[in-house]
């Protein structure tokens, strides 16, 4: 560590820029859980961001075992310590390659060196603690190497080398020292990603400490709290924290948010996934933690964090199968002093000083510390362990001010109470049972205390003609979807600002609020905050024509994102992208609805997708596919100016920002390639021969300049239409694809001439058609037909799509 002082610019940059994320030992059980974790870090963690992370699997069980046989007689412990060393070099050879594999492997051969030495009693190791520690120094050594290789700015940080304490039971942390310490090794280094050993701690004397149970979850809030850093995310195998233990009771809901108080009483009543240790060093009012999980990384996840004002509500139903009760009788005033002076606190007490007795109730896992306290104090038969007891709880803000506290006392009257209390600060109801606990009984309390209406944010790219009518349908309709999930508008944003309100957009004034309120945005750095938005799903719509939002769909589905687009660009992707897309869609079960890219508002995806999944094989489809080109050339006729229709349609919103995607087909081909791959086929650009209607000179110019030059078209398009006109025909602009039986697909995109008298012929100005035909429509296709432009039957496609989103969603969960 550098000597320079740190300035308070540095300090400042450092809590602004860092966030510390934590994995647990089921986290890096194995190298493919290594490899997840690593592609985690590189996904959610900031380029400067902190990991902080536990012994890999069960190592630190692995080291005890060895701790305790050492003495025993035998060659238990040496074979222990082979077995250990070969899972870690395992480890090792599995996950790297070259030097670095043999950089590891040599500092693994070092250390499996010493543990030889001192089990052949050649080497004095006083501390258990000293041992233990090479469990987390392995993790993040392997961690930072595999990072490495991955083309990753990291290194690792032994906690031992900032992080100060005073031995204790549980030891006292020398904050400005270690914060000066842990300062000076990260401020110098923005950029890097510094994988930081959990658990571990350095004592005054020099001697290795470990900050015990739970001390890695502690340990990721304790250096969050020395960097002064905005979150700290814990990644467990769990997706946050749920109405009840998921084990225990069905159709739980994650919990979006919990406030500290209740998170803190929620830890205190035994959960399993908190423990109460992990939020001493927290600064409430600035520092979040999320609650996430490696295993499934989705868009489910709990912020703990500075919530007081929410409503009355009770959040978690929790359950303690077993429970320790003590009886202790009072009349012995040395016993009950020694109890007061006990450093354990317990879920529940109680005095009936009618009969001098006080009952305590502890966490079964304080189990052996009880009995070993018991032991050194002469309690005689003052203290009596009564078993058979059980405890129900509900947690949440002002809990008595609940419906659902009346429910849990009603339901409650049914069971054997032995107590019933409301906590000190009102955040917990706690029931002490004289009963065994089933999962009939968990799960129909559970039922009766929840009905969560599931929560779905909204962000909407995109604030042009389609997104201004569909804000406005959304608006108008919002009561009705509502009924379904509680769902939300959380951001607006166009390509160069956001207005984004996690409480949701106020839609009545909108467009002069965003004018007001919105601010410059990178979609990128958007896309790391936003999974710490508080509802249980996300949904990105994007209705604008950017290839660069496209290319980002990985990364939102990644996110835990699901997409409603309207923007062709992704689906109609060369082929390598859009198999990329496909691929991480389905990895991370993310739903992605785009009925709108073809046809705007006509149900033409929904009908492919019935056919397909009915066993029919749909053979072609061919027709006019551009609603844009329909009002063109349904409104070309002799004696009207091609340009002059172009520059309407453009007015009119009709057109593409740049007509020219429409006139030159790439609009079309887009739609093709989509029907296309909707229904399996692998099709590519260079697969589809196209006819482009924009002049060669028209074509390298700026969109502006073109529409200066579009009358440059109405020449030859009014040669076009006269040629047609001499066998009485008219020329219309159709795309098609068809499947021969030994699956060879052809496709086109250009100018037909068509009977006067023709369907395609004399469609309404703006109808799309599409002809299907099918293993079961061969002789007459199925015809969809209908508006195919327009802001408002797109809106209505969009609003479509999300009502099959809320659909799934409700399925799904």
């Amino acid at each position: 560590m550098t000597d320079v002082p740190i300035t308070d610019a540095e300090k400042q940059n450092v809590a602004d820029s860092v966030q510390v994320h934590k994995f647990g030992g089921s986290s890096l059980a194995d190298a493919f859980c290594y490899r997840r974790v690593a592609r985690i870090v590189t996904e959610y963690a900031g380029a400067s961001d902190l990991v902080v992370v536990s012994a890999a699997g069960d190592t630190t069980n692995r080291i005890l075992a060895i701790i305790n046989a050492k003495d025993n007689p035998g060659d238990t412990a040496s074979i222990l310590l082979d077995q250990l060393e070969q899972f870690q070099q395992g480890l090792i050879t599995e996950l790297l390659s070259g030097d670095l594999a043999e950089r590891l492997l040599e500092q693994s051969r070092k250390d499996f060196a010493r543990w030889r030495q001192w089990l052949a009693g050649e080497e004095i190791i006083t501390h258990n603690a000293e041992l233990l520690s090479y469990g987390e120094l392995w993790s993040a050594r392997l961690l930072a190497a595999l990072l490495q290789k991955q083309g990753t700015r990291a290194d690792y940080i032994d906690a031992r080398d900032f992080l100060l304490a005073a031995d204790a039971p549980e030891p006292v942390i020398q904050v400005e020292k270690s914060r000066e310490n842990l300062l000076k090794r990260v401020a110098p280094h923005s950029g890097t990603r510094f994988i930081v050993t959990g658990f571990i701690a350095r004592g005054l004397n020099g001697e290795s400490l470990t900050l015990g149970r739970n001390g890695s979850d502690y340990s990721a809030t304790l250096v969050g709290s020395l960097l002064d850093v905005k979150q700290v995310t814990i990644w467990k195998d769990v997706a946050g924290v749920y109405s009840a233990d998921p084990r225990k009771v069905e159709r739980v809901v994650s919990l979006p948010t919990l406030d500290w108080t209740e998170a803190e009483e929620l830890a205190r009543l035994g959960s399993p996934v908190l423990h109460p240790r992990t939020f001493q060093p927290v600064d409430r009012n600035r520092m979040v933690i999320s609650v996430r999980s490696s295993l499934k990384v989705e868009n489910q996840k709990t912020r703990i964090g500075q919530f007081h004002d929410t409503e009355p509500r009770g959040k978690v139903f929790t359950s303690l199968s077993e429970v320790l009760l003590f009886k202790v009788q009072l009349h012995d005033k040395a016993l009950v002093k020694k109890l007061d002076e006990l450093d354990l606190t317990p879920l529940v007490s109680w005095v009936e000083p009618e009969n001098h007795i006080q009952y305590l109730v502890f966490h079964q896992n304080h189990a052996d510390y009880l009995n070993e306290w018991l032991d050194k104090v002469d309690a005689n038969d003052a203290i009596t362990q009564i078993r058979g007891y059980s405890m129900l709880a509900i947690v949440g803000n002002r809990i008595q001010e609940t419906d659902q506290f009346s429910t849990f006392k009603l339901q409650l009257s049914e069971q054997k109470v032995r107590r019933f209390v409301l906590s000190e600060k009102g955040d917990s109801a706690v029931a002490i049972l004289e009963q065994s606990l089933d999962s009939r009984l968990l799960n129909r309390l559970h039922s009766q205390l929840f009905n969560y209406r599931r929560s779905l944010g909204v962000l909407v790219i995109g604030r042009g003609n389609i997104g201004s009518a569909w804000l406005e349908l959304f608006r108008q309709q919002r009561d009705r979807i509502n009924q379904v999930m509680d769902v939300r508008v959380i951001g607006i944003a166009n390509s160069r600002q956001l207005w984004l309100d996690y409480n949701g957009v106020d839609l009545g004034e909108w467009a002069s609020d965003f004018d007001r309120l919105a601010r410059p945005y990178v979609l990128t750095e958007l896309l790391r905050e936003l999974p710490n938005a508080p509802y249980d799903e996300l949904v990105v719509i994007d209705l604008t024509d950017a290839k660069q939002i496209a290319q980002l769909y990985p990364s939102l589905f990644a996110n835990g994102m699901h997409i409603i687009s309207a923007n062709k660009r992704a689906g109609s992707a060369d082929e390598a992208l859009y198999r990329e897309i496909r691929t991480i869609q389905h990895e991370y079960k993310r739903e992605w609805l785009y009925n709108t890219t073809v046809g705007a508002g006509l149900p033409l995806n929904y009908a492919i997708n019935d056919l397909r999944n009915s066993g029919d094989e749909i053979r072609s489809i061919s027709g006019i596919f551009s609603g844009t080109m329909s009002w063109l050339f349904e409104n070309f006729t002799k004696g009207v100016n091609f340009s002059d229709l172009v520059k309407e349609a453009k007015t009119r919103g009709y057109t593409e920002p740049d007509p020219r995607e429409d006139l030159s087909c790439q609009d079309l081909v887009r739609k093709l390639l989509i029907l296309a791959r909707e229904i399996g086929l692998k099709l590519d650009w260079q697969d589809i021969q196209v006819q482009s209607l924009v002049p060669e000179h028209l074509r390298d110019i700026s969109a502006a300049e073109f529409m200066d030059k579009v009358t440059d078209m109405d020449e030859p398009m009014n040669q076009m239409l006269e040629e047609a006109a001499k066998d009485a025909k008219v020329p219309r602009l159709l795309a098609s694809f068809s499947v021969s039986q030994d699956n060879k697909v052809t496709a086109s995109i250009g100018i037909e001439y068509i009977p006067e008298g023709d369907m395609l012929a004399n469609l309404i100005p703006g109808e799309n058609i599409f002809v299907i035909y099918t293993d079961w429509y061969s002789e007459m296709p199925l015809v969809i037909s209908g508006p195919g432009a327009g802001k408002h039957v797109t809106a209505g496609g969009v609003q479509s799509d999300l009502n099959q989103l809320l659909g799934k969603l409700s399925v799904g969960h």
